[in-house]
């Protein structure tokens, strides 16, 4: 009986040691895994993560001083501290190199466009030129040269959805558009007190005290948060959709929609058949007419200024109205004003060109302004539609930019005849 007693405790003093030479070693490798950092550079602000509109300008406050040795708890005064700037990928996006003053710095850092940035002091170089860094200085106590800490900013922008619309009435687009914040995830983003502009600490996705233009037209929430709804004016064949969205010390943005308008589109067809017709028309008759006319029998013999001078005409039609869709869509919101002014111009200089083409006069003043009605329902028309990653009519522009190559090719190759003519007019 006592051997056996004897056995339960050598078992129990085996396993008691055995246990304390494993735990032990783990005890004294997290003791000596404490780091201790020579500088530290922290944050003077009040959260370690705010969020605010696209635009607006952050004031960072830290504050470095000597955090190790002799001189630990003293500010530094003569330094140089360098924050790197990362994006939510992780990847460096910019730095900022700020001086230090009494122990204190500070910079200024807006954002434009709507992304997270974190802010973390990465170097500290003195006065004398010592530099202090994330790297280990001395691995034996476990010496970091700089500790910091990291300030996360979200600016962010509003989100318009078109949710739906009807264009069945003629001259009028009804639109539902939904309004959200941009980079606030679905389920809404808790921040801490006072980290946002309002106060605000839980904020939803969806924005329902925003005010909402469409085309200039006060829109309605509707009874779906965050949706809200207008009834805007619309004549064109395309109905272009411009939805501005402003709020309290918010900046203010603005979202195209494009998309063809049901009820107006028949008489537009109507108008541009039509105009094809008189189009064809005019040139087989003409043309005919001429062919008879030369000896040569050509149908483009002696006619390059009349043919190119019909094209002109036509092409410059287009431009005037994508000046109409410049003027209509200026009025509702869009900054279209040089799609406005080169689509006007591009037809009142192109018309009168059209006729002394026609007439085979002024060659140079016909060749200058055919390039107008070219780059405005082209690069122009581009430019101004992909500014709101609008949907480009690619039929109708690569249409006229053949057009115009053959009207050019006609008009560049009538000198004789813009010669000939300006011998009969001298005589």
């Amino acid at each position: 009986m006592t051997s056996l007693r004897q056995k339960h405790v050598s078992r129990i003093v085996f396993v008691s040691v055995l246990l304390i030479s494993l735990v032990f070693p783990l005890v004294a490798v997290g003791a000596q895994v404490e780091s201790h950092y020579s500088v530290s550079v922290s944050s003077k602000m009040p959260d370690s993560v705010l969020y605010t509109t696209v635009g607006k300008n952050w004031t960072f406050c830290y504050e470095a001083q000597h955090s190790y040795g002799e001189d630990a708890g003293a500010v530094i005064d003569n330094a140089t501290v360098t924050f790197q700037v990362n994006n939510t990928l992780s990847e460096v996006v910019d730095t900022v190199l700020v001086n230090i003053t009494s122990g204190s710095l500070s910079f200024n850092y807006s954002s434009s466009t709507a992304q997270v940035l974190t802010f973390t002091p990465v170097k500290l170089v003195t006065g004398q030129g010592t530099e202090y860094n994330t790297s280990l200085v001395d691995a034996s106590n476990s010496l970091y040269g700089l500790g910091s800490s990291s300030v996360e900013v979200w600016w962010d922008t509003f989100h318009v959805d078109l949710v739906n619309s009807n264009t069945e009435t003629m001259g009028e687009t009804l639109v539902f558009v939904n309004v959200t914040y941009l980079l606030v995830p679905e389920q809404g983003l808790t921040l801490p007190d006072g980290a946002s502009y309002s106060g605000q600490t839980v904020l939803p996705k969806t924005v329902d005290d925003a005010t909402v233009t469409v085309n200039g037209v006060d829109a309605q929430k509707t009874g779906v948060d965050g949706v809200y709804t207008a009834t805007v004016s619309t004549w064109l064949p395309t109905a272009y959709i411009n939805v501005a969205v402003s709020q309290d010390m918010w900046q203010t943005t603005r979202t195209g929609f494009s998309f063809e308008h049901t009820a107006n589109m028949p008489i537009w067809t109507i108008a541009f058949l039509v105009g094809v017709a008189v189009l064809v028309v005019v040139l087989l008759f003409f043309g005919l007419r001429y062919k008879k006319a030369s000896k040569t029998g050509s149908f483009l013999n002696g006619n390059y200024g009349f043919f190119g001078g019909i094209l002109l005409a036509a092409i410059s039609t287009v431009g005037l109205y994508w000046g109409l869709v410049g003027l209509d869509s200026t009025l509702g919101g869009f900054d279209w004003i040089l799609l406005t002014v080169t689509g006007l111009l591009s037809f009142g200089l192109g018309l009168p060109a059209a006729i002394f083409s026609v007439k085979r006069k002024h060659q140079a003043f016909v060749v200058f302004a055919l390039n107008l009605p070219m780059v405005t329902n082209t690069v122009v028309n581009k430019i101004i539609l992909d500014m709101h990653n609008l949907t480009n009519p690619w039929t109708i522009m690569l249409t006229s930019f053949a057009i115009s190559l053959i009207c050019a090719f006609l008009v560049c190759n009538a000198d004789k005849e813009f010669a000939s003519h300006s011998k009969e007019t001298d005589n």
